[in-house]
């Protein structure tokens, strides 16, 4: 048997124990560890026979990089992609990190990263499609006053002016109110251009780039939504978190008593480069949750806090999460078809 056909094999047996943790992913939220011990043992065995101190290099040098990732990554998403390392170090690498295993931490990631934003806009399409509208057809109008006027660097302007607006509007309600009523202006936008410079509608294929506009302004609110705090979240008693649970509240503690504020995504990540480097402030602990979710101490904390009634809240909002492995699987899937079918990697 060839040392491909070997490859093969070992990338099908993969393929089954992820489609095996990604059931279990879903049904429980964790991965089990009889799985990763076999992708480790099976992998760095295989990797090792077939590509030498290329393997273990890829196997170290891939775990050191998901750990850094770790910020945003679960322990058993780093295990996943670090065991794989080893059968994908056969060719290019940045770093010793095989091409495959980036493109593949790169394909879940991507995946997985669009699953909060579809619920976003399923939550606030009411209010995201209408300013996406009215915010176009003012972008529009102006471009085009820009460009009949000739004034230099109009449209790096107004797209500032247009993504400030956005931040604007989801906090400002009567803000809102004026970019929801231009929304309706949309066909008299469209038609006026038509009548007043046909050549310049025609052209610069304005119907057709209105579209992307307002394509390209949905996405842009999507993750202004979400850096603001639009996350699709659950209230949990603090009686019931379990180990995992990802907080969006932020929980201060000072002199035995704990303050809970809300968070949303910016501000949680600052306070997390905070926290890094040591800065906490007047606050004797600071429980903010990261890829890895709750950890037992602190579960125990709050509830020892909540049963001494030194904690303000019942409930604490989480942040809904997602299985990771399966879109792993999705990824890892495309990664073999690049290799097998195309090529290319």
């Amino acid at each position: 048997m060839g040392k491909m056909d070997i490859l093969t094999i070992v990338y099908l047996i993969n393929f089954v124990l992820l489609l095996i943790a990604s059931y279990m992913d879903i049904k429980t939220k964790e991965v089990p560890h009889i799985v990763i011990i076999l992708m480790l043992l099976i992998n760095l065995s295989v990797g090792y026979y077939l590509f030498g101190l290329d393997a273990i290099f890829s196997f170290f040098a891939t775990l050191i990089l998901c750990l850094i990732l770790g910020v945003g990554m679960g322990g058993g998403d780093v295990k996943i992609f670090t065991t794989l390392a080893p059968i994908f170090s056969y060719g290019d690498t940045i770093l010793h990190v095989p091409i495959p295993i980036l493109l593949l931490i790169g394909i879940s990631a991507g995946i997985v990263a669009l699953f909060p934003l579809i619920n976003i806009f399923r939550k606030y399409w009411k209010s995201i499609v209408p300013i996406s509208l009215g915010l176009s057809v003012f972008y529009g109008s102006l471009r085009y006053l820009f460009y009949r006027y000739k004034i230099p660097y109009a449209s790096l302007l107004l797209w500032a002016y247009v993504i400030i607006s956005i931040y604007i509007s989801r906090k400002v309600p009567w803000y809102k109110k004026i970019i929801n009523k231009l929304s309706y202006l949309t066909p008299i936008y469209l038609l006026g251009i038509y009548i007043v410079d046909k050549n310049y509608f025609i052209n610069n294929n304005l119907l057709i780039f209105f579209v992307i506009y307002v394509f390209e302004l949905i996405l842009i609110s999507l993750v202004i939504y979400a850096l603001t705090g639009a996350e699709v979240s659950v209230k949990k008693p603090i009686s019931q978190l379990k180990e995992g649970d990802i907080l969006r509240d932020v929980i201060y503690i000072k002199d035995g008593v704990a303050k809970v504020e809300e968070a949303g995504m910016w501000k949680r990540f600052k306070l997390m480069l905070d926290m890094e480097m040591g800065k906490k402030g007047d606050y004797d602990k600071i429980i903010l949750t990261d890829g890895d979710g709750l950890r037992e101490e602190d579960i125990k904390l709050l509830q020892k806090l909540h049963r001494e009634g030194n904690i303000s809240v019942e409930e604490l909002t989480l942040i809904t999460t997602y299985p990771f492995v399966p879109f792993v699987v999705i990824g890892y899937l495309i990664v073999l078809i690049l290799h097998y079918y195309f090529g290319v990697i």
